[in-house]
């Protein structure tokens, strides 16, 4: 055998050359020696000899590789071990220089990706890029091969033009020809297997048709290791769903089964989680025809018996109840299906029974408190609402622009009938789904500063006042609490709750003005005595001048005008305490009708010609308990204000009637429900505009020119008529007149006439000695000049203290005592008990200047007391003493 002539087969690079010549399996055939022929022809057939044994060993290493390849096809346990392998063989077993193995992408640009290779290629193909597309990337020998689907050669890749883009990364690798052999699956190019060779022209017709069974064959190989994988993934994808499904039907806690279609059809098959649900053992249930029909609640047997007008292939979805084995109830969803059985053409149904017995419990649950919040917001007095906006408000404009929109966009969207009555309406549906604009109020100040407020606030406002009118136009007062809801920066909704404070606030001034009252009767409580006696000390003494003077018209007119004020100031005093509830009222039981009668008579002096004055009184009036003198002074005092309201004359009436006041008309008084005398005073004056009629009691408050009016009269009429346990309304229109309705309680009892005072005429005086306690030494000595005048003994005493002892030292008879109420040390009270305790003929009469409430404290005021109210005369002192000295 003859070697290989070494330059006939330069060396491989590096790993690759001695590989394949150190591979005993792949050594070069034998060859005979021509050594005895001629030199010429023996140099003829040498050279072909060289190439025709170059050629065999290619063929033959093409040969080993092609088998060897083969061995890995039936060997590789993956995809990527094979094409790896072969990659080795071809290089190692084959002598080339390197190969590699890619895959056609399916992508847009057309990529052609590596998957393997191996051989003398560190960095070739990081250097190049591959692509089957049609575009100059894609025109190499790799792209050519996938995509026209043929073997690509590139016998000389120094010359060869289409090899140009990367002839210089190849030559620095020592490639010289390549082949690229398309690897198919159905006769398509999936991916490409390329040979690089060190030599040019390497690759010829018997070498190539031995490359294209390799990669035929590896194609295959690579096909079936697919199909192996994919038959394995399609078996542990079966396994998978099949373990899914076993723990779909036993461990979801529903009821899978198969039963006979019908009411009366049996189970085929049930999940064990029958017996969690249910109670029973599967085979139980199986085993009984009528099982299902047997548990069913009956109240439920209409939507069972749906089950035989099921349509086969379309689900359904029914919820009944069934009895368990404890006899507890357990609602069940019943998702089923109707299917054919394959075999016997039978209807059967397949589906789930899943436990909903707690959401049929929460269900009910939520329904019982929806219920219950229905209830709530029916039965609530008050209003509770929802406005929504259409389309909503966007919440980045200025102020007034978001609420003008709110007004355009808004609608009342729910309400109950609280904020309904609120409203004027009868009922929610009058409400819901009207316009804002039709029922809410912007262009009140207090309501615009609240629904700004309540936007500046985020939307969010608690317990702020509005102003609204009804559906009928009264005026009424809201307090509000509301949240609104923001969405994306828009207004889109307003919850709220309202009440209706419009009765509240006006008790609310109602209470303010009897404050205002109490305070000025608190302090004209406070000056009424030491006042009372200052006025008693100058009223008494006018009338001693008065009596004094003579004919002197001068000095009689100066004194005239001096008890004339201190009437005035008496009178004024009286009016503070009457409208302030304070001045000590002496009441008896009379006729209205007298005094109605009593005071008409006077009021044609008063009133003038031009009013006519009518009188209307009821014919059975029971009586009333009341100080005559004080029903007197409301009567006028209500004249003088029609009078005051009819500068050109008109008419002025007086009714009296009886009155039943029931629950209702009570709570308007405030007065306790029961029988009523009602004094109505109308006139047909100017009238009142609401606000003056809001003020009408007011103390001080008058619409007269200044120096015409205190503004005490009707006031002293509201403190007189409430401190007798009554009450009065006022009706007025300006321009149609005034109506006041004045209600006093009944009282049982004969009526007796008033006893006029005498004015001006002669009282009977006496000789009885008479006993003065007072603690004001002017009054004190006023009083005893009084009672001189009068022709009684007087005795005086600074103190109480003092009248006991002079009651002690004093042997004579002591016929009366006069003693102020209020005194340092022992009051008025203390003293007369005293007194009487040793001297029990004695009479009693006390004077006082103080107020209601501090008399009363002293028990001066009960019956069968004589009381005399300072600031007194001459004649009313005279009579006091006179009548009680008599036993009158």
């Amino acid at each position: 055998m003859k070697q290989e002539n070494p330059q006939s087969n330069p060396p491989v690079a590096a790993g690759t050359a001695s590989s394949s010549s150190s591979d005993t399996s792949f050594a070069d055939p034998p060859v005979e020696s021509f050594s005895a022929l001629p030199s010429d022809s023996a140099n003829t057939l040498t050279a072909s000899e060289s190439a025709i044994n170059k050629e065999l060993r290619r063929l033959n290493r093409a040969l080993h590789a092609l088998s060897a390849c083969n061995q890995a096809l039936a060997q590789a346990g993956s995809e990527q071990e094979l094409l790896q392998q072969v990659c080795d063989i071809i290089v190692s077993g084959g002598g080339y220089r390197m190969a590699g193995i890619a895959y056609a992408e399916q992508d847009a640009e057309k990529t052609v990706r590596p998957m393997a290779h191996a051989g003398h290629g560190s960095g070739y193909l990081e250097q190049i890029t591959l692509s089957w597309s049609d575009a100059p990337a894609g025109r190499g020998p790799a792209g050519t091969a996938i995509r026209e689907n043929r073997i690509c050669v590139i016998a000389d890749t120094a010359n060869d033009p289409t090899f140009a883009p990367w002839r210089e990364a190849a030559l620095r690798q020592g490639y010289a020809a390549v082949i690229a052999l398309p690897l198919r699956v159905a006769n398509s190019p999936f991916g490409v297997l390329a040979i690089y060779s060190e030599q040019v022209g390497a690759f010829e017709s018997s070498e190539v048709d031995l490359l294209t069974e390799m990669a035929n064959n590896l194609a295959f190989g690579i096909t079936a290791i697919r199909s192996q994988e994919e038959g394995k993934r399609a078996t542990a994808a079966l396994r998978e769903t099949e373990a899914k499904y076993r723990q779909l039907v036993e461990y979801v806690p529903a009821i899978s089964y198969v039963a006979e279609a019908g009411v009366h059809g049996r189970f085929l098959y049930l999940s064990p989680q029958v017996g969690t649900i249910l109670g029973y053992r599967p085979e139980d249930c199986m085993k009984d025809p009528l099982f299902w029909w047997d548990h069913l609640n009956p109240e439920d047997y209409p939507i069972a018996l749906l089950e035989d007008s099921w349509e086969e292939g379309r689900p359904f979805q029914v919820e009944y109840r069934m009895r368990r084995q404890d006899g507890r109830e357990v609602w069940l969803r019943d998702e089923a299906v109707i299917v054919l059985d394959p075999q016997t053409g039978k209807r059967l149904t397949r589906g789930m029974l899943i436990d909903v017995t707690e959401r049929k419990r929460a269900e009910d649950a939520l329904r019982e408190s929806e219920e219950r919040y229905r209830t709530f917001v029916e039965q609530s007095s008050e209003g509770i609402f929802r406005m929504e906006y259409d389309p909503p408000v966007p919440a980045n404009l200025p102020i007034p622009e978001q609420l003008a929109m709110g007004m355009k966009n808004g609608y009342m969207a729910e309400c109950n009938d609280a904020m309904a009555k609120m409203y004027g309406r009868a009922s929610a549906k009058e409400l819901e789904g009207k316009p804002l604009a039709e029922f809410l109020v912007l262009n009140d100040p207090v309501t615009r500063q609240f629904m700004e407020d309540f936007i500046r606030a985020g939307y969010r406002t608690t317990d702020q006042e509005s102003r609204e009118i009804d559906a009928q136009g009264v005026r009424r007062i809201f307090r509000n609490t509301m949240a609104g809801l923001v969405v994306a920066g828009y207004w889109v909704r307003t919850w709220g709750i309202s009440r209706d404070v419009t009765e509240r606030v006006h008790l609310e001034e109602q209470l303010r003005n009897a404050q205002q009252m109490e305070a000025i009767g608190r302090l004209a409580g406070g000056v009424a005595h030491d006042f009372n006696n200052i006025l008693s000390i100058i009223m008494g003494h006018g009338e001693l001048l008065l009596a004094a003077v003579g004919s002197e018209e001068r000095a009689r007119n100066g004194l005239e005008q001096i008890r004339r004020a201190a009437d005035r100031a008496a009178s004024l005093t009286q009016q503070l305490l009457a409208f302030s509830r304070k001045q000590v009222l002496l009441p008896k039981v009379l006729d209205l009708n007298e005094a109605v009668a009593d005071v008409q008579k006077m009021l044609a002096r008063v009133i003038g010609e031009d009013i006519e004055l009518v009188a209307s009184l009821h014919p059975s009036l029971v009586s009333v308990k009341a100080d005559p003198g004080q029903v007197e002074q409301v009567l006028m005092n209500l004249a003088v204000n029609a009078r005051d309201a009819m500068p050109h004359g008109g008419k002025l009436m007086m009714e009296t009637s009886n009155v039943e006041a029931g629950a209702e008309l009570a709570r308007s008084l405030d007065l306790a429900p029961g029988r009523y005398v009602m004094l109505k005073v109308t006139d047909s004056g100017h009238g009142m505009d609401a606000t003056t009629l809001s003020h009408v009691f007011e103390p001080f408050f008058t619409t007269k020119p200044m120096g015409k009016g205190t503004g005490l009269g009707l006031s002293t009429v509201y403190g007189i008529v409430k401190q007798s346990g009554g009450s009065i309304q006022v009706e007025s229109e300006a321009g149609r007149g005034t109506a006041f309705r004045i209600y006093l309680p009944v009282a049982e009892g004969s009526t007796r006439r008033q006893q006029k005072a005498i004015l001006g005429g002669s009282v009977a005086g006496g000789t009885e000695t008479i006993l003065i306690a007072e603690d004001e030494p002017d009054l004190r000595e006023l009083a005893r000049i009084f009672l001189a005048g009068y022709g009684y003994t007087v005795l005086e005493a600074a103190s109480a203290e003092q009248a006991v002892q002079v009651s002690d030292t004093f042997t004579g008879p002591i016929d009366l005592l006069l003693t102020d109420v209020i005194m340092p040390g022992m009051s008025g009270r203390q003293l007369a008990e005293s007194i009487l305790s040793k001297r029990p003929q004695t009479k009693i009469v006390y004077m006082t200047g103080y107020t209601d409430d501090m008399v009363v404290q002293h028990k001066v005021l009960e019956p069968g007391v004589k009381l005399l109210q300072k600031p007194f005369g001459k004649n009313d002192l005279a009579l006091k003493v006179r009548s009680t000295l008599d036993g009158k």
